[in-house]
């Protein structure tokens, strides 16, 4: 028998059809167990276990077939302690079996770091180094001294701290700071649109506190600052050294400050047309806008130009942001200064 003969017997037919019936049972077979292995679009849903104790938490994972890990602690008084405060993977993720949850809880005694030394360090460099020891500036106040803006003094709760004191993270440190030779003032900054911590970082850096604080919503979440008093949108205000700043908050869940900031920092688009190079400039001032390039045509000078085209072109109704530039162009007129007051003379 030759080799093209066997090849059409119904022998090797028969024995080639049983070797793929027994390859697709494998492949199948095989198939079939590494779905069951890895559990193939079945996943588990991670609980909320936010606010749980630890021990009703991992009994509420191993529930869910799911591993835990307390891999971290915070204390924060605001919620109870021993407490979840986090866990990664979040509430409401989809996870295969025995997948590990990394569970963050409240600690039961708040974390303590020692004292800094910061007498004869400046404001800015006291403030820093509160910082980075997870502590916070209280009161800033003023005495006599040549130092000016050095840390003369380190208080708590009315009292001197010495260095190397333990407090609990999170302490507020007053600081006694010089006043330097002659009057100690500052400017205010505007602080509208930033949240409260940005906010009194902000009004710290600069040598002045937070006064009194008013939540203008129902909502206490989300706040960002919505008024200042001083207010410096309408005119520079200036403090001593050590005065207070008053905050008004809103929620952005109630509130859009994109919006208003938005109107709040734009003023109307100034028309320049055929103004002199000192009206643009007095125009720009008030509306805190900024003088950008300026262009003479040949036989153009200050004392006979007048604006012949502006960028951004002039658009009735239109506004923009406070501080954009502005480039104008002049050409010569023959209407100049000399004849306008002659005009008014006759």
């Amino acid at each position: 028998m030759t080799i093209w003969q066997y090849l059409s017997s119904r022998s090797f037919l028969r024995q080639l059809l049983i070797a793929a019936a027994l390859g697709v049972a494998m492949i199948w077979g095989a198939l079939k167990f590494l779905d069951l292995y890895t559990l193939h679009g079945r996943t588990i849903t991670v609980p909320d276990l936010k606010g749980y104790y630890a021990d009703d938490a991992t009994e509420k994972l191993t529930s869910h077939r799911l591993r835990y890990v307390i891999n971290d602690s915070i204390y924060d008084q605001a919620k109870e302690p021993g407490s979840i405060a986090w866990h990664n993977p979040g509430p409401g993720t989809e996870v295969k079996r025995n997948r590990t949850v990394y569970l963050t809880k409240v600690a039961l005694m708040p974390e303590m770091v020692e004292m800094p030394d910061l007498t004869d360090l400046s404001r800015r460099q006291a403030i820093t180094i509160l910082e980075t020891h997870g502590l916070s500036v209280g009161t800033l106040s003023y005495q006599p001294d040549i130092a000016r803006d050095a840390v003369l003094k380190q208080k708590f709760e009315g009292g001197l701290i010495e260095a190397g004191t333990p407090v609990e993270k999170g302490t507020s440190i007053d600081l006694v700071l010089g006043e330097g030779l002659g009057e100690n003032i500052t400017v205010v900054p505007l602080v509208i649109g930033m949240q409260r911590e940005e906010a009194i970082r902000t009004l710290n850096r600069v040598g002045l506190n937070v006064g009194d604080e008013v939540v203008m919503d129902e909502n206490e979440e989300n706040l960002k600052v919505y008024l200042q008093d001083p207010d410096p949108l309408d005119q520079a205000q200036y403090l001593e050294a050590g005065s207070s700043v008053d905050l008004f908050f809103r929620s952005t869940d109630e509130f859009d400050f994109e919006e208003y900031l938005e109107q709040l920092l734009s003023v109307p688009m100034p028309k320049l047309l055929g103004m002199t190079p000192e009206e643009v400039s007095d125009t720009l001032e008030k509306l805190e806008l900024e003088l950008g390039m300026e262009v003479f045509e040949e036989g153009a000078e200050k004392d006979n130009a007048r604006v012949y085209r502006q960028k951004p072109e002039y658009q009735e109704g239109m506004i923009i942001p406070k501080g954009e530039s502005m480039d104008v162009w002049y050409e010569k007129s023959e209407f100049t200064e000399e004849d306008a007051s002659d005009s008014e003379e006759q």
